[in-house]
């Protein structure tokens, strides 16, 4: 079931609403677990089963976690010091290995279905070079909905379980409701469970606000969707599907309307999906903060698929960072190269690891890695000249307070991106290549590819509108407060231009070839 189907908008959506609204508040908590097992099954039919068991897994390691912190707290008191000492070293073994279970059990079977096939026809590829018979039979597997989101997120829970930043769940169907919500189930956000647990599990009572609210949100995300992002993949899908027929200024074209495309349909999938749970009170993770107004590469990933940077950060970078290796690789620096180097180069080495992760969490194959060195390479290029450009440059931290100054630097940043963009789309990295020199190549022909001048024109207008909405959320401006307490003429007058403006300017029908939700692939 997706989201921008009639079957959700207009059947699936309003009907669990109004059942969760009319039960008593400890039978809500139930219609939004039977909601979301519903939608997965819609959408993944007996792929259900995976969700069931990975929910299992997490509530049973979670519950032994807990356990242990139970053990300890009724057992260390009465040890002497010596034997706290000892008894706490043991729990803590323990409980590594229960996390550690756990977690392997999770990120096994992910790791399994999802790059197994990949590295079974890289092995394939090398045999088939090499003299001899030898032979390796490539795997066809189909995911699980939302396998990639569901496993981090669970893996997310036992560790927080595991420090005590969180308290485990005491029933089974507590797990599963977390990690099944069918709004965040396909693509994100990724939520933890200290903040999801509580208006989950024990919803607010109905409000009109939050209804509207999040009404509100999911027909922004549907204009995005929609409007701009499926009628720009009909020019897309042509410039990238059929790469060597273009180059120049019609893989430029193509590039532009690629990165407005998924942060259109991204961002609006966000919308829809937030504002489907803002409608019963439940406030999900933020996942977009402006990202085209960055003026660094890193900062444009801090405002780009928020959620998945802080889970890599908080549950890779800095673990790796902490750890014995690292630490060792730290004094072996030091020792060798000097201090600034033994703080340095295990950041660094610390970061290229999270960028591997984040290239190949978005995809099996050789250019999701391509794609996560590029930022790599970028991001560290900053790391190494910002200390020198500050040591050469007196009166840097004054330049970059002026306007002109920081209007470079979002263009520059926004450059960079594009042609990581280009990298993410491309039909593979031969095909990426191939079109990064077509750059140079002029286009003769027509930049009318598969959209007339009109359908250009509702792009250029979506494309400013969305520009304009993202400008006044950056300069602070609550637009839907600032909505809410207009009039109510003015109020419905904008409702009704935006069902509107997607009635007629959506892209549907025969002569347009709307994507899938693109980030639902990860």
């Amino acid at each position: 079931m997706s989201y921008t189907s009639f079957g959700y908008l207009f059947l699936f959506l309003p009907l669990v609403w109004v059942l969760w609204a009319v039960l008593p508040r400890r039978g809500r908590p139930a219609v939004l677990l039977a909601a979301s097992l519903l939608f997965y099954w819609i959408s993944s039919g007996r792929y259900l089963i995976w969700m069931l068991a990975a929910a299992g897994v997490t509530w049973l390691t979670g519950l032994l976690l807990g356990r242990l912190d139970t053990l300890s707290a009724t057992t260390r008191p009465e040890l002497s010091p010596a034997g706290r000492k000892t008894f706490k070293k043991q729990l803590t073994g323990a409980k590594r290995l229960a996390v550690g279970g756990g977690a392997a059990v999770l990120l096994g079977v992910f790791l399994w279905l999802k790059y197994w096939p990949f590295a079974a026809r890289s092995i394939a590829a090398l045999l088939d070079r090499m003299p001899g018979a030898l032979s390796l039979t490539v795997p066809s597997y189909v995911l699980p909905l939302g396998i990639s989101f569901v496993t981090l997120m669970a893996v997310g829970y036992l560790v927080d379980v595991y420090r005590g930043s969180c308290r485990p769940a005491a029933h089974y169907w507590q797990v599963l409701s977390f990690l099944c919500f069918w709004p965040h189930v396909v693509e994100g956000p990724f939520d933890r469970w200290d903040s999801l647990s509580g208006p989950l599990l024990d919803p607010p009572r109905p409000s009109y606000k939050n209804l509207t609210f999040g009404v509100q949100r999911v027909v922004w995300g549907l204009f995005k969707k929609m409007v701009i992002a499926d009628r720009a993949n009909m020019y897309v899908k042509a410039v990238f599907d059929d790469y060597t027929q273009y180059s120049g200024l019609a893989v430029v074209v193509g590039t532009l309307l690629y990165t407005l495309q998924l942060y259109a349909e991204f961002s609006g999938c966000m919308d829809i999906v937030l504002g489907s749970a803002e409608c019963f009170g439940i406030p999900l993770a933020e996942n977009f903060r402006q990202p085209f107004f960055s003026r660094t590469v890193g900062e444009f990933w801090r405002r780009w698929h928020i959620t998945l940077g802080a889970w890599l950060r908080e549950y890779l970078f800095q673990p790796l960072i902490l750890s014995g290796p690292w630490k060792s690789l730290g004094k072996f620096c030091r020792t060798r190269l000097g201090a600034a180097a033994g703080r340095s180069l295990p950041v660094w080495a610390a970061l290229g690891v999270t960028w591997v992760a984040i290239g190949w969490w978005h995809g099996a194959g050789w250019l999701y890695l391509v794609y996560g060195l590029y930022y790599f390479f970028w991001q560290l290029l900053g790391e190494i000249f910002e200390p020198i450009f500050t040591a050469r440059i007196p009166h840097l931290a004054e330049l970059r307070s002026r306007r002109w100054y920081r209007l470079f630097q979002v263009l520059r940043t926004c450059l960079l991106v594009l042609g990581g963009m280009l990298i993410f789309r491309a039909n593979g990295t031969k095909a990426a290549i191939a079109m990064f020199r077509s750059l140079a190549v002029p286009y003769a022909g027509s930049l009318l590819i598969q959209l007339d001048a009109r359908d250009l024109a509702v792009l250029a207008v979506g494309a400013v509108l969305l520009l304009a909405v993202d400008l006044l959320h950056e300069k602070g401006i609550a637009i839907r407060q600032r909505l809410a307490a207009a009039p109510l003429v003015l109020r419905w007058a904008v409702y009704i231009a935006g069902v509107l403006a997607i009635l007629i300017f959506g892209a549907y029908g025969d002569n347009y070839d709307p994507a899938g939700f693109i980030y639902a692939q990860f």
